[in-house]
């Protein structure tokens, strides 16, 4: 069976999972990693990894230098691979909380959550917590098997603790590229700073419009464009340049009084279609599309290494 190659394409690896999206189907994708590829290995690491439709999610054919000497030897990665999708994947099935801690950071009692560090889950069902019925969280940390951190909602303001809840987690990548994010927190300050539910990928530069609702308290805040000035190491904050001193404060409403209204920010202008490497952002969820997971021993692999790939389509 010959193949034709259908894309291919080059990228210098922050250290982080990518998304390669594809103009058709594809039945082949390789990676070589040309800066490992060109180094005297000791500890051993991955130079090349391959995907065919037969692979589980998650995994890859691997060659990897072994020793100082550069043998080399093709192993199966059975996680940190590949993941190929044809169709945006869906939230995936609800688990139930029975807690959520009034406390900052909040803190979720739901029995075998499944959840990781970095998680995006959406919440909803929130009982004595309905101001946060809807919103979408990173999971911070991870207590135990039965317990994990919103870290980016300060709870500690709110009425009661809620009692019940239900969370989903969500796909790896949005729906667009910057998103409109949910706010929890905006500062009074010369340069107000804006935290949000979950991590951003907004960048120093970019303009957002804010919408923040009565329920919310700051309303000056409602329908002003600002500039990102700096963003958090955790990216989920950003600094924006509206001085917000003598705004009136912001909070969340009580649970009685929520309706379903929520504070948010969302990219502004012609100023957002490109980031500051002049790279055009995504204008929405596109398929089918690989992802590649970041690692030593992943197809991405490590901050600065040069990575070609090739997606290859089967001749009928």
């Amino acid at each position: 069976m010959a193949f034709s190659i259908i894309d291919r394409g080059t990228f210098t690896s922050d250290g982080t999972a990518q998304k390669i999206e594809l103009p058709s189907s594809a039945d082949y994708f390789v990676v070589n990693n040309l800066t490992q590829a060109a180094k005297t290995q000791t500890t051993g690491r991955g130079i090349k990894f391959e995907w065919f439709p037969e692979l589980t999610d998650g995994y890859a054919l691997r060659t990897g230098k072994e020793n100082s000497a550069n043998t080399t030897e093709v192993t199966t990665v059975t996680s940190g691979g590949f993941i190929y999708r044809t169709a945006r994947p869906e939230p995936e099935a609800a688990v139930t909380g029975t807690a959520i801690t009034a406390a900052s950071p909040a803190v979720v009692s739901a029995v075998g959550h499944g959840y990781s560090v970095g998680d995006r889950v959406r919440a909803y069902g929130t009982t004595g917590m309905l101001q946060i019925a809807g919103m979408d969280f990173t999971v911070t940390a991870v207590g135990s098997a039965d317990l994990f951190t919103i870290g980016y909602l300060d709870a500690s303001g709110f009425a009661a603790a809620a009692t019940a809840g239900t969370f989903r987690r969500l796909p790896e990548d949005a729906e667009v590229t910057p998103e409109a994010l949910y706010i929890t927190k905006i500062t009074k300050a010369a340069s107000a700073v804006v935290t949000f539910s979950v991590e951003h990928n907004y960048q120093v530069g970019q303009l957002v419009t804010l919408t923040v609702p009565s329920e919310f308290g700051m309303v000056e805040m409602d329908g002003l464009t600002g500039k990102v000035t700096a963003v958090s190491s955790a990216n989920n904050t950003i600094t924006v340049d509206i001085d917000s001193t003598a705004f009136t404060t912001f909070a969340f409403p009580a649970s009685a009084d929520a309706e379903g209204n929520f504070a948010s920010a969302a990219p502004a202008g012609q100023r957002n279609t490109y980031d500051v490497d002049n790279v055009p952002f995504k204008s929405g969820q596109f398929v089918p599309y690989m992802y590649l997971a970041a690692g030593a021993q992943s197809p991405a692999g490590s901050t600065s290494d040069v990575i070609v790939w090739e997606a290859h389509k089967a001749e009928t």
